[in-house]
C-alpha cells in the first residue's frame, strides 16, 4: 500500500472537478433491459435467515471469509434485501434522475427459493435473467477464484456516463461512493442473519459484458459482496 500522499495529491485533487467529459447526450443512453426476464418475488425474510443480531454486535462479530459451507441460500431473502438497500439509496441520495440509478446482478451459484443463475435488481423490481449455464465458468467472475465457491456474488452497478454528465469526477467520486454505501450495507444485513461473506473490488466485467449488457460505461460494476452459510 502507498503511504506517499505527495503522489496521490492530484489524483484525489483531480476528483473535485466537476467539469463533465461527456457528450451531453448521456440522458440518451440508457441501460438495456432483459425483455426474456422472468419476474422474481422476493422474501421479506424465511426462517433459517431472520435477522439474530442488531447493527452493534454485527460489527463486533463480522469477518472476511474465502472459505464458505455447502449449504445453499435463500436467494429470494437476498433478493429482497438487496431491493431494500437500492431502495435507501434511491430515497436517501435523491439522484437517480440526475446523475443515474444503481443497480445490481446477484449470481446465484447454490440457491433456494429462486432459481440459481443471474438474478437483475433494481429499486422498482428483481428479474431472473440468465441462467447458470448461460453464466460460464463461474470462477472468471473474480481475481479471486474463492469468491466462486461461495453460493452467490451481489455486484452493484453504476452508470458512469450519467455521473460524469452530472459533475464531472466529482460524480464518479459519488457514484462510487453510493454503490460502496449499498454494497456494505448488503453485507452487513447478511451478516446479521448468520451468513458470511467478502467484500471485493476485483470483479472481471468482461466474463459477463455480453450476457448483462455491461458496456463499461452506462453500466459498469463498482463493488460486490459474497455470501454465503458459514462452515
Amino acid at each position: 500500500m502507498r503511504t506517499d500522499m505527495a503522489a496521490l495529491t492530484p489524483l484525489l485533487e483531480g476528483l473535485t472537478s466537476r467539469t463533465s467529459t461527456s457528450d451531453g447526450r448521456a440522458a440518451e443512453r440508457v441501460t438495456l433491459p432483459f425483455p426474456g426476464g422472468v419476474p422474481v418475488d422476493p422474501a421479506p425474510s424465511a426462517e433459517d435467515l431472520l435477522p439474530v443480531h442488531d447493527l452493534h454486535d454485527t460489527l463486533q462479530r463480522r469477518r472476511s471469509s474465502l472459505v464458505y459451507g455447502d449449504q445453499p441460500v435463500r436467494t429470494d431473502v437476498v433478493l429482497a434485501k438487496l431491493r431494500e438497500v437500492l431502495v435507501r439509496d434511491r430515497d436517501e441520495w435523491g439522484l437517480d434522475d440526475t446523475a443515474g440509478a444503481l443497480e445490481a446482478f446477484v449470481f446465484a451459484f447454490r440457491s433456494e427459493g429462486a432459481a440459481p443463475g443471474v438474478h437483475h435488481v433494481t429499486a422498482d423490481g428483481c428479474s431472473h435473467v440468465a441462467g447458470l449455464d448461460e453464466l460460464g465458468p463461474v470462477e472468471d467472475l473474480g481475481i479471486q477464484r474463492e469468491f466462486s465457491t461461495a453460493a452467490g456474488i451481489a455486484a452493484v452497478y453504476g452508470n458512469l456516463d450519467r455521473a460524469d454528465s452530472w459533475a464531472g469526477a466529482h460524480g464518479y467520486r459519488v457514484c462510487a461512493v453510493r454503490a460502496a454505501m449499498a454494497t456494505y450495507d448488503l453485507n452487513l444485513r447478511c451478516q446479521a442473519m448468520g451468513l458470511v461473506g467478502t467484500l471485493f473490488g476485483g470483479f472481471i466485467p468482461a466474463s459477463v459484458r455480453a450476457l448483462l449488457h455491461s458496456d463499461g460505461v452506462v453500466r459498469h460494476p463498482l463493488l460486490a459482496t459474497t455470501y454465503a452459510h458459514p462452515r
